[in-house]
């Protein structure tokens, strides 16, 4: 039996690393893990006519994930980010422009598979070109009142503003960010010099049902209605920690439509994204164990 329809819109793209070439881009992971976690994951974006659009679409069908979504766009090549990693495996990026993904239309067939969806999730870089940060605007009419909103904060480069990131902040029930991110909202949208004293003014003034804070190795802080609370993180030897944090919103994700309270949620989904970091690749194999 599948799990709960789960829709991700953005960016999907291949990170290009010293070493090779591997498929990524926020929602696509996020909708990769939220397939091999045991969920109906479905994935609306666009690839370029091309051998990478070809392998991207047969790689992410062959993990259970649904691209009936994702348009083939033939004036456009499919998306490249050149990726560096630091000592400590965190990556800096250099997004390459006017690609495939920045052309994410919504068709009737979209349509349809959102009207059913228990929870969407995107993030802000996904909405750098009017067209797709349209496509995004127009999903929000289209899913049902009981579908959990589910905002992942993706800061990248030059590559987001105050209007996307307000307008996506009111549409979200859940929200995750990561501790970087913090000092950038804070420059968009004021508030206190205390992350966890701005991440509640955050949550009050949006009407955000929850807040999850992740910290790295530190672990993740939620916020909640008479929620406060932090998860240590899991120790592990990081190789490379690209897609950890989409892999730790999946399973979040995943572990609230299952009705699991949330530091149970808080738990599990360290214990994911801390073992993606063990890998080299956003998108690895994940143990059994782990699957919903």
């Amino acid at each position: 039996m599948r799990g709960p329809k789960v829709v991700s819109i953005g960016e999907l793209l291949f990170d290009v690393f010293p070493d090779g070439e591997r498929l990524g881009g926020a929602p696509s992971n996020f909708a990769y893990h939220t397939a091999t976690l045991g969920g109906n994951a479905h994935l609306i974006s666009a690839v370029g006519d091309d051998g990478r659009g070809s392998e991207a679409l047969r790689r992410l069908g062959a993990a259970g994930v649904n691209v009936d979504g994702v348009r083939s766009v033939s004036e456009k090549q499919t998306g490249v980010v050149s990726v560096a990693l630091d000592e400590s495996g965190q990556p800096t990026y250099d997004i390459i422009e006017d690609v495939a993904w920045d052309q994410i239309e919504i068709s009737p067939s979209i349509e349809t598979i959102v009207r059913d969806a228990r929870a969407i999730c995107w993030g802000t870089l996904g909405q750098r070109s009017c067209r797709s940060q349209s496509a995004h605007r127009q999903l929000f009419d289209f899913v049902p009142d009981d579908c959990l909103r589910v905002c992942d904060i993706n800061v990248r480069q030059q590559y987001h503003s105050i209007e996307v990131v307000t307008e996506s902040l009111n549409h979200a029930d859940l929200l995750k960010l990561n501790d970087e991110e913090v000092p950038v909202l804070r420059s968009y949208i004021g508030g206190s010099n205390d992350s966890r004293a701005f991440v509640r003014e955050l949550r009050h003034r949006f009407n955000i049902t929850t807040v999850v804070l992740t910290m790295g190795a530190d672990g993740c802080r939620v916020f909640a209605n008479d929620v406060d609370f932090k998860e240590p993180g899991v120790p592990v030897d990081v190789v490379n920690t690209v897609g950890s944090g989409d892999a730790f919103t999946a399973a979040f994700v995943l572990q609230v439509l299952g009705g699991a309270d949330l530091k149970s949620c808080a738990q599990h989904s360290n214990r994911v994204g801390a073992y993606v970091a063990t890998q080299d690749s956003g998108m690895p194999d994940l143990p059994d164990h782990f699957r919903q």
